[in-house]
């Protein structure tokens, strides 16, 4: 991953986190998912040294229940805890990894920061979500390149060849309609107020320094932004099929406030590959 600031290139000590059976952490995670992204960021931002294992958007509830994890992913498996809130996972890393810090130290600070992550993670990932998911089923190419990059030869021409069936299952899963599109929009365009608000002339929402809070809202509109330190392809980048997602983030300037975040902060990934990861996500 390309860095672009004196910050980014530092190699800080690996901070070494033991994962389960005395391996390093492992993370089940789904490559293109705003919420996956945030626990990714988080470990790359630290320095943590970690398995990551890609799971099959539909098929990854049965190996989040395996887990024990519930039916949603990220899951962080780090030491004999299974986590799975990219909250929790945050909180866990800060707790095992102060350093660098994304819960500011003056207590006030660091709750005004949670409030922000919460807020967020509540009122903002979730639309985003759906949004960008019904703007990508619009277009087949796009959404598979999106949710399965992996995907080729003959697995591919079947996943084409099924989307229809999928799409259908989405829609019903996702609840998209009219109705839930235009509370979704609102939503993100109340954020983004909010954030307008906030931000004024300062670089960060809390204080003068990258913080929990940064991260979070960064990450939750990732998908719909695509910027380019995003760790795994981005197909709908500059895709016309999901201009409206980025008309209704360049009204607060969220759109160009993310990629100012991503070329600032994203930084190098810690990331160690393995070599059963491959077989382990076709397994899931």
């Amino acid at each position: 991953m390309t860095t672009t600031t004196t910050e980014q290139s530092e190699r800080r000590a690996p901070a070494v986190i033991p994962g389960p059976d005395g391996g390093l952490p492992v993370l089940w995670h789904l490559k293109v998912s705003n919420f996956n992204e945030k626990a990714r960021w988080a470990l790359d931002y630290k320095g943590v040294p970690h398995v990551r294992c890609a799971a099959l958007p539909g098929r990854h509830v049965h190996m989040a229940k395996r887990l024990g994890g519930g039916t949603t992913f990220p899951i962080l498996l780090i030491e004999d805890e299974v986590l799975g809130d990219s909250t929790e996972i945050i909180a866990a890393l800060e707790h095992r990894c102060p350093d660098p810090a994304l819960y500011p130290a003056d207590p006030r600070t660091r709750r005004k920061s949670l409030d922000i992550e919460d807020f967020l993670d509540e009122e903002l990932g979730p639309s985003v979500r759906l949004l960008v998911v019904h703007h990508m089923l619009a277009d087949p190419a796009l959404a598979l390149g999106a949710f399965v990059p992996d995907l080729t030869g003959t697995r591919r021409v079947a996943a084409r060849a099924l989307f229809p069936q999928v799409r259908r299952r989405v829609i019903a899963q996702f609840g998209i309609n009219d109705h839930s599109l235009g509370v979704a929009f609102e939503k993100l365009r109340a954020a983004g107020r909010r954030f307008a608000e906030r931000l004024g002339a300062r670089a960060y929402l809390v204080g003068d320094a990258f913080t929990v809070a940064d991260l979070t809202l960064a990450s939750l509109v990732a998908p719909a932004v695509a910027p380019d330190q995003f760790p795994y392809p981005q197909p709908q980048r500059g895709h016309p099929r999901l201009a409206p997602l980025r008309e209704a983030l360049d009204e607060s300037g969220l759109l160009d406030w993310t990629r100012h975040m991503y070329a600032r902060h994203r930084g190098l990934s810690s990331e160690v590959p393995a070599p059963d990861r491959g077989a382990r996500a076709r397994e899931s």
